[in-house]
């Protein structure tokens, strides 16, 4: 008798709570549905298969045909003997020289299933805590190697990179709101001669001291950054002429009143001041505090010059209070 379907419906393709299959006589799997073909990995239709563990696919060509063409009825375990397999409850008709299998998944096999999928899933789960947990360690290593790219290697203070990005950010802040924004360049005095005297060594410890001293000195708000070799920068928001001079003058005598050993000589500093003017740019607010440090440096060194909008503003203030004003300082 000729199965009940000589070719599968479409309809029945995506079934999946039932098993179909179509057979030929030499073991050759023609048609089968998503319910059949989703319980057995790497089987495929136009493939050749001995998964019939049980029965045997000889046992089902030679069984009997019933008048309905019936010829096994029972479990039916399906795969290699070797690999994975399925049971199913199921009944196989034969004709046509063709089987068709008609069945539904066994009990047992839908509770491998599920312990199967349940330890799949387990597995996936732990792979994602693993990859979560590189990729928060990555992250941190990226976001470490970014702040050591922001600092100075020596002193441990920013560096100018930084300084450049902030000083953008409180002028922009200032334009908002018209708040004073103070900058400081400081240069280390006869610098040069600690390194030939003393040694690169002692200068690199001369170079902590200070940054110790700076941090020390400013508040929470300002930035302090070493700015070139023993030049260092503090900006300060929310200061105007007279705080900044106020702040230079006393790391400029906290510091000459310190003994650094194994200098001998008191170690004294230059500053330039210069506080925001609307409009102008960074550039142009750096080149007037580095024009008043020029100043200091030219005029004794170890004193405060606040620049002015040109240089015939600028005012020199000498240790002890004395004032200046100009180039004729």
């Amino acid at each position: 008798m000729s199965p009940p379907f000589a070719l599968l419906p479409p309809w029945l393709n995506d079934l999946r709570a039932v098993a179909l299959a179509l057979f030929s006589e030499d073991g050759q799997l023609i048609e089968a549905n998503e319910g059949f073909l989703a319980t057995l990995a790497g089987l495929s239709e136009g493939t050749p298969t001995t998964g019939f563990i049980e029965p045997s696919f000889g046992l089902l060509t030679a069984a009997p045909i019933q008048v309905d063409g019936l010829v096994y009825q029972g479990l039916i375990r399906l795969g290699t003997p070797e690999g994975p397999q399925r049971a199913f409850a199921g009944r196989v008709y034969r004709g046509s020289r063709m089987l068709f299998l008609v069945a539904e998944m066994d009990i047992s096999a839908f509770e491998e299933m599920n312990a199967e999928l349940a330890h799949t899933k387990k597995e996936l789960d732990e792979v994602r805590r693993v990859l979560t947990r590189r990729s928060h360690a990555l992250q941190q290593a990226l976001e470490e190697i970014a702040q050591l790219k922001r600092l100075d290697t020596v002193t441990g203070l920013a560096n100018r990179a930084v300084l450049d990005q902030r000083m953008e950010d409180e002028i922009r802040r200032w334009e908002r709101s018209r708040r004073p924004l103070a900058l400081l360049l400081m240069d280390i005095d006869d610098f040069t001669g600690i390194n030939e005297n003393y040694s690169r060594e002692v200068g690199d410890e001369i170079l902590g001291h200070v940054a110790t001293l700076l941090k020390q000195a400013v508040r929470g708000v300002d930035l302090v950054v070493r700015y070139g070799g023993q030049e260092f920068a503090l900006l300060l928001p929310e200061t105007n002429e007279m705080g900044a001079i106020i702040v230079a003058e006393r790391i400029r005598m906290e510091l000459e009143s310190q003994l650094i050993l194994p200098v001998l000589e008191p170690v004294t500093a230059s500053f330039g001041a210069a506080t925001y003017i609307g409009g102008e740019s960074r550039a142009e607010f750096y080149a007037r505090a580095w024009r008043a440090l020029k100043h200091s440096k030219s005029h004794g060194k170890n004193c405060v010059t606040m620049a002015g909008v040109v240089a015939e503003c600028d005012h020199l203030y000498q240790g002890g209070g004395a004032l200046k004003q100009g180039s004729e300082a």
